[in-house]
This record gives structure tokens, C-alpha cells and sequence, in this order.
């Protein structure tokens, strides 16, 4: 029976399934990139794992991971589930007072009722954050508890990874420990010397007047490359405590540099991308400082605020300060308190219209107050708030990505945008009990895929992005008993489906896609 079992799961599409409330979706989606990008140590993932890449956690289902346009959760869902080994749910209060969490526990374990159900307890008390279905049996289960005053991220995650593996924990954390020492090992060199030089650069920037200028731009050269280049080579260390030591020496120099009235506008611009840079490391990262983030990025908003007030007419001024009421505001976010977030990103959409009022002819300028109001509209959205003010955001968004796009034709980064615009503006008429408008959004975000496609048939973005649309417009039509058109629909969607599958027999999620046509079909 357990070998039956065994051989059973290595067929699943999915290694995990993350159940969650998007209340939580912020720290999610860091977990979920975490448990996708994570590489157990040797000798502990040959033991783990039967596929061709056996150090590998393998794919991890989170809905709106591969849900580019918006479609029927519960076909998606329990497709997913049904193909999942382990169902690790993140427990929170928000978690615990949501229906879909509930339902995806008590689906996953009447379908599979010996697979394991793991706890990730993110907030609050477990009496407070476990759903009820996990406690049926009357039993408190194990928890991963990644919550600062509990395990803590780090301990929490590998916890969670040895729950999905099934690995001796104690055996989990050394060789980690081991092999994160080896990696700090080969990049800390690097950031001393490039410290060292950033230090001795800025030291004599600020002593020797006469070589101020150019000794300045030399020393933010460094701090550039500290927080550029490096960082991406830092990312891939996964140790945030290599990542602090280049961003304290930058913050260092940045601190010396308290009368922002000397700095020249382009010092004020690489002193705010620098600064987003790292409040964005500090938000996302293993071992990330909430707290300090939010500092930063205060820090951040001085700076760009100073430099606005100083040019309050220059868009690239507008811009960055832009930017950092777009950061502050997910700082927010991040922290639950979404009232500051509508006040910082309706700040951000502010400034982006003004931004398209100084030239309404530059397609990022347009594109920039389109994402101010999109990020309205599907902050409204998920608060299930007001749908008419949401629908009004999405309309506005909408038409400022079509302008945007007819103003650069050859960028399909527009036509992305607004396909997934259109399936947001869905979300709002399905909200409002409007089926019809519903209906006529999903089409034209598939218009919008099959333009993408009819520019490059051979993108497996944009046929992902087209088979969402058809999977989303066919259950539409299935709602209504239009069954002749939906066959016909997932018919061709079928054909693109099993040619992905066939170039890339491991992605699950092309699996996962063809599986749900056929059972439509069926």
C-alpha cells in the first residue's frame, strides 16, 4: 500500500497546494516563490524525491500564480487539488474566516484523507487562525509557526520543506546551514572589497571639496553596483544577512548625506531607487525587517518628496516621488492596514496623472497612470468593496493602456495589460450581478490574446495567457447550456494545449490546463 501510494503521488502535478486567504497574498506569494526556487542539499533530495530533478521541491499550486485571467476558481481548484501530494495551509484569523480555505481542506482531505494537511501559521493564536476543518479530528495539528515571536521565518520554512519531502528535520537544517556557510563564503570577499572601495570613495567626497563632483559620482558608481548587479548575484545566495551588509554600507553613505538641498537631482534619483531597492529586499527576503523597510522607504519619500518640491513641474521628479507612494502604500499592504494603502496609492494615482497631463504623448507616462488606476481598482476589488467605484478605476485603467498602446503598437507588453485589465473589469460585473458586460469584457481580453499570439503564434506566455481566456469564456458558456459553442472553443483550445504539453512534458501547469479541457469536454 505505501509503494502504491509512492508511485501514486509521483504522478502529481503538483508537489503542494497553498491554501490561503488573499488577505494574506502578500506573504504568499514570498512563500510561494521560496518553496519554487528552493534546492535541497545533497544527499537529502535523492531520498526525497523520484522525478528527473530530485533536489527540487517541485511546482507548487497558488491560484493566482496560474490564473493570468480570471476563470472559475472551483473547477480550477479542485482540478488542482486532485492533483496535489501535500496541502499546506497558511493559517491566519483571515484564514480561518474564509469558506474557500475550509472548502479546500475538506476537499482535499475526502479525496486523498492519507496525504498530509500542513499548518503554516503566519498571525495570530492557533485557536485564533486554524480553520475549523483542520482541527475535525479534535486535534491540535503540528505547526509550522513562521511568526516572529514563534520558529520565525527561516526555522518556520524549513519545517514546512521537511513536511513536503518527508526528511528528518534536524537533518534539513544542518546541511542547509552547511551549504548557505559555503555560498556567504564565496560572495562575502566581494562585498568587502567593493565596501571598502565605497567607504574610501565617499570619505573623500565629502573631504576633498575641490574633487567633491566627480568623487561623488565615483562613490555612487559603487553604491550602484551594490545595490545593482550585486544584489541580483546576492539574490541567489538566499541570505539576507549578506544582502544587509551591501545595503547597510549604502545606507551608510546615504546618511551622511542629511541636507538633501546639496544633492544634485541625479544623486536624489539613484538615492531613491537605491533606497526603494532595498525597503523592497527588507519587505520580501528571508529574514526581512518589516519595521525597518517601512523606515527606508520613509526615508525614501524625504528624499523624492525634497526633490519634487525643489522642480515641482519636472516629470522625472513626479515620477520618483510616484514611486515611493507607490512603495509606502505596499509597505502598508503588506501590513494589513488598507486604509493607508488607498491613501498612498491614491496618491500614486495622483501623481501619475500628472505625470500624464505633463505629456500625454510618452507611453510610459500613460501606462504609469493606468497602473495608478488599476491599482485602485483591484485593491477595491479585493477588499470586496465598492464594485461601482472598482468598475469605474478598471474602465478608466483600461482606457489608459489602450491609449498607451496605441501610442507604441509594437510594445505587446501594452496588450498583456490589457487583457488582464479586462478580466479585473470582469471581476467587477460579476460582482455587480452584471453576466452580460461580464461576458463581453472576457471576450475582448481574448481578442486581446489572440493578438499577442497573431504577433508571435510561438509565445508560451501569451498561449498561456489565450488558454486561460477560452478555459474562463467556455465554463461561461456552460453556465448558460451554450454546450455546442464551448466544445467548440475547448476543441481548438485542446489542440494548443497537448502541442505545449508535448514541448514541455514537466510543466504542470500546461498539465493542469489540458486536464481541465478535457474534463469540460467530458
Amino acid at each position: 500500500m505505501v509503494e502504491q501510494n509512492k508511485v501514486e503521488w509521483s504522478q502529481a502535478s503538483f508537489r503542494a497546494f497553498i491554501s490561503y486567504s488573499h488577505s494574506d497574498a502578500r506573504l504568499v506569494r514570498r512563500l510561494h516563490s521560496q518553496l519554487e526556487t528552493y534546492r535541497l542539499p545533497k544527499g537529502l533530495g535523492e531520498i526525497a524525491s523520484q522525478n528527473s530533478h530530485p533536489r527540487d521541491l517541485g511546482r507548487i499550486f497558488r491560484d493566482r500564480e496560474y490564473l493570468a485571467v480570471a476563470q472559475d476558481l472551483s473547477t480550477t481548484v479542485k482540478s488542482a487539488l486532485e492533483r496535489t501530494e501535500v496541502l499546506v495551509v497558511v493559517c491566519s484569523p483571515q484564514a480561518k474566516a474564509s469558506q474557500w480555505v475550509e472548502r479546500e481542506i475538506e476537499y482535499f482531505r475526502s479525496f486523498y484523507p492519507d496525504r498530509p494537511i500542513l499548518a503554516a501559521l503566519v498571525e495570530g493564536e492557533p485557536a485564533d487562525a486554524f480553520p475549523p476543518a483542520l482541527l475535525e479530528d479534535g486535534v491540535e495539528p503540528l505547526a509550522a509557526d513562521l511568526r516572529k515571536e514563534g520558529d520565525g521565518w527561516k526555522l518556520g520554512f524549513l519545517k514546512l520543506v521537511a513536511g513536503i519531502v518527508d526528511v528528518p528535520l534536524d537533518a534539513l537544517i544542518q546541511r542547509d546551514s552547511q551549504r548557505k556557510t559555503t555560498r556567504v563564503m564565496a560572495v562575502t570577499g566581494a562585498v568587502g572589497v567593493f565596501a571598502l572601495c565605497m567607504m574610501a570613495m565617499a570619505v573623500v567626497a565629502f573631504q576633498a571639496r575641490n574633487e567633491a563632483q566627480f568623487q561623488q559620482a565615483e562613490a555612487e558608481n559603487v553604491v550602484g553596483y551594490l545595490v545593482g548587479e550585486l544584489r541580483t548575484e546576492l539574490k541567489g545566495v538566499g541570505r539576507l544577512d549578506v544582502m544587509r551588509r551591501a545595503n547597510e554600507r549604502a545606507l551608510a553613505y546615504y546618511k551622511a548625506q542629511e541636507d538633501l538641498k546639496g544633492l544634485s537631482p541625479e544623486s536624489l534619483s539613484q538615492r531613491a531607487t537605491v533606497l526603494h531597492a532595498i525597503g523592497e529586499d527588507e519587505l520580501h527576503l528571508e529574514g526581512g525587517d518589516r519595521t525597518k523597510a517601512g523606515e527606508i522607504l520613509a526615508e525614501a519619500f524625504r528624499g523624492t518628496e525634497a526633490g519634487l518640491s525643489a522642480d515641482p513641474e519636472n516629470p522625472d521628479r513626479i515620477f520618483e516621488h510616484a514611486q515611493s507612494n507607490y512603495w509606502v502604500g505596499y509597505h502598508a499592504y503588506a501590513a494589513d492596514d488598507l486604509d493607508r494603502t488607498q491613501a498612498m496609492w491614491s496618491s500614486y494615482r495622483d501623481l501619475t496623472a500628472r505625470l500624464y497631463q505633463a505629456d500625454s504623448s510618452k507611453a510610459e507616462w500613460v501606462s504609469e497612470a493606468a497602473y495608478g488606476e488599476g491599482n485602485l481598482c483591484t485593491l477595491e476589488v479585493l477588499r470586496d468593496g465598492d464594485m461601482k467605484s472598482a468598475q469605474t478605476q478598471c474602465r478608466s485603467a483600461l482606457d489608459l493602456f489602450l491609449e498607451a498602446s496605441s501610442l507604441k503598437p509594437e510594445d505587446p507588453k501594452h496588450l498583456v495589460d490589457i487583457a488582464n485589465r479586462y478580466a479585473w473589469l470582469a471581476e467587477t460585473h460579476a460582482g455587480l450581478g452584471e453576466l452580460t458586460e461580464e461576458r463581453t469584457a472576457r471576450l475582448e481580453g481574448e481578442k486581446h490574446a489572440e493578438m499577442l499570439l497573431e504577433r508571435d503564434p510561438e509565445n508560451r506566455d501569451w498561449q498561456d495567457l489565450w488558454l486561460a481566456s477560452q478555459i474562463a469564456l467556455a465554463e461561461d458558456e456552460i453556465d448558460v447550456g451554450d454546450t455546442r459553442a464551448a466544445d467548440k472553443r475547448l476543441a481548438r483550445a485542446q489542440s494548443v494545449a497537448e502541442e505545449l504539453v508535448q514541448r514541455d512534458p514537466e510543466n504542470a501547469a500546461w498539465k493542469l490546463k489540458l486536464e481541465m479541457i478535457a474534463k469540460l469536454r467530458g
